[in-house]
């Protein structure tokens, strides 16, 4: 695989220097739980489908999912996240690996953030939330900041997984930011936008933004994919953002350093659930960093694609990785 500078990566090369990155993320996280069944017709009584279940499934999403793969990959993790007094926080505070500081906060004034997925005879049937999105109070906020504050020395990537279930307040999203640039860190930043307007202003400036094409249009309505740094003008100018990455799915990704965009495609693959794509990409961009522009998108796009042939929130294997990756020929 060429990258940028002529040269031919070295895989193995590469995802070694992964196993000795260390990254502070603090995000959301969502225990995803699944029901899946076999659909057996309608009820007599009004048109509702009758299943029967076959098996149920638990996993970590959100920003523990970037979390997971993350160290999948090999990196060394400090995630900060908060979760409820509640049954469903102990799924959370089971989460572990020797390269995982897991430090949960507790916030007894609102629930952990749960969603519930049912699945009959492969097609998502209905999807079930438990949360709070209400931002957090001082003290939860005092606590996730003395956290942050407490391991950015540490860390060589700050990355800001924010999935708008309350967590971070806009002045704790300019602190992260801020923080990390004045630590000398680079600070990336994945912000959903779902049934919410964007607050990727609350993370200017001097971020590394990745965004969605409803992201970015979200924030300039007029935003064309072209790849033409013309494009990029109305986001960079609300933004101010030290790079700006557009996902564009089947079409590929975009990065934009203020200058030149670097546009790749998608891999071509066989796509079982899209569900945390974007979470996939996030991490694999982090640990290959984004100095050369053209290999980080390379790599992430190649990490989100094993992810989507995956049904449900469960990381690839960092061996395909290194296949996917190899170039032609070689063992």
């Amino acid at each position: 695989m060429a990258n940028s500078g002529g040269r031919m990566m070295d895989v193995r090369q590469r995802l070694a220097q992964f196993q000795d990155t260390r990254v502070l993320l603090v995000g959301d996280t969502i225990v995803d739980l699944y029901t899946y069944g076999v659909a057996l017709g309608l009820s007599v009584e009004t048109p509702t489908i009758v299943a029967r279940r076959t098996r149920v499934g638990r996993t970590l999403g959100g920003a523990a999912f970037v979390c997971r793969n993350l160290l999948e990959l090999g990196a060394h993790v400090d995630f900060i996240t908060a979760v409820g007094a509640d049954d469903e926080a102990r799924h959370v505070a089971d989460f572990a690996s020797p390269r995982l500081n897991l430090i949960a906060i507790s916030d007894p004034g609102r629930p952990t953030t749960v969603k519930h997925r049912f699945w009959v005879d492969g097609y998502k049937l209905l999807q079930l939330e438990v949360g709070d999105d209400v931002l957090v109070g001082e003290a939860v906020a005092a606590a996730v900041m003395s956290a942050f504050h407490t391991h950015l020395e540490r860390a060589d990537a700050v990355v800001i997984s924010d999935y708008r279930h309350g967590l971070i307040t806009p002045a704790m999203a300019a602190a992260f930011v801020a923080g990390a640039t004045a630590a000398g860190k680079p600070a990336f930043v994945d912000s959903q936008v779902a049934q919410n307007t964007s607050n990727h202003t609350h993370y200017r400036p001097g971020a590394i933004i990745c965004l969605n094409l409803k992201e970015a249009r979200s924030i300039d309505p007029a935003f064309m994919p072209t790849g033409e740094p013309a494009a990029f003008a109305g986001l960079q100018a609300r933004l101010d953002a030290r790079m700006l990455i557009v996902k564009l799915g089947e079409q590929g990704s975009m990065i934009f350093d203020g200058e030149a965009v670097v546009k790749t495609p998608a891999w071509p693959v066989q796509v079982a659930d899209t569900t945390g794509a974007g979470d996939a990409f996030l991490a694999s961009l982090v640990l290959t960093g984004v100095d050369d522009p053209l290999e980080a998108l390379t790599v992430a796009n190649a990490w989100a694609a094993l992810s989507i042939q995956i049904h449900g929130t469960i990381p690839p294997a960092l061996g395909d990785l290194a296949t996917m990756l190899a170039p032609a020929g070689s063992p």
